[in-house]
């Protein structure tokens, strides 16, 4: 399956309002497509918030600032202000940087080096094989693919939330291969410009086959979005002069 054929997918059965992306993790630059966007001095919530919105391919380094997404990635080595916790003491996020310590340990983090950067892309242009899919949209359209994700395996999936770094978040579903909800970031929020009604969904493309075939297979079952609500074929109760008025219609 294509990227854009996934995306056409997503859309039918979900309809979210952005472009879901593909993350595409590079080792060399002749990886980059010429045309990727290269930005200086953003986050890189903004970077592929960039793609979503605007349908660009944007090229994301070592030059973007946010000091926790370039350890995140591998981008750069932790220094004293991030290891001790006072970072996360500086964001408001730890009461002290005993606690900060907590947080930074609980981000998931590629080997410094690993990678010189990631290319994020809206599906349907068809880039690359994507490492991972991130999808925003409204909470019961992330619900339809956690449906997606269930409908053969049943049982539930883990996911933990941290209220930052959702950048880092998504790495774990490129590093443990499996999904991930994400209740998207406040960093996120401030400068990537996520709604406040939005969250996000991330997994490996390896699932995209079996998530584009279970999203048709629970649809065709009735479990769909926009959801139908019972509420539409149930009788409603009309004021007591509206029934009077259609009791003397209908003799009429």
């Amino acid at each position: 399956m294509k990227p854009s054929e996934f995306a056409n997918v997503l859309q039918r059965y979900l309809r979210t309002p952005t472009f879901p992306i593909g993350f595409k993790f590079v080792k060399d630059p002749s990886e980059v497509p010429e045309k990727a966007r290269r930005l200086k001095d953003i986050t890189i919530c903004q970077g592929y918030n960039l793609a979503r919105y605007y349908r660009w391919t944007v090229f994301i380094d070592k030059e973007t600032v946010c000091p926790i997404g370039l350890i995140a990635y591998g981008f750069a080595k932790p220094d004293e202000l991030y290891e001790s916790g006072e970072i996360a003491v500086a964001g408001g996020y730890a009461e002290n940087a005993e606690i900060g310590k907590k947080f930074e340990e609980a981000i998931v983090k590629l080997d410094y080096g690993e990678y010189i950067g990631f290319i994020a892309f809206p599906l349907e242009r068809d880039e690359a094989e994507p490492d991972i899919v991130v999808v925003h949209g409204l909470p019961a359209q992330i619900l339809r693919l956690v449906h997606a994700v269930l409908y053969d395996t049943g049982g539930a999936f883990e996911t933990k939330i941290l209220g930052r770094a959702s950048c880092s978040e998504y790495l774990e579903a490129f590093v443990e291969k499996k999904p991930r909800f994400v209740l998207t970031c406040y960093g996120e929020r401030i400068f990537g410009l996520t709604q406040d009604y939005e969250v996000s969904f991330a997994f490996p493309w390896e699932m995209a086959e079996k998530i584009a075939r279970n999203l048709e297979r629970t649809h065709k079952m009735g479990i769909r979005y926009p959801i139908p609500f019972s509420g539409l074929r149930t009788k409603p109760i009309l004021p007591e002069k509206y029934v009077e008025s259609l009791e003397n219609i209908k003799k009429e």
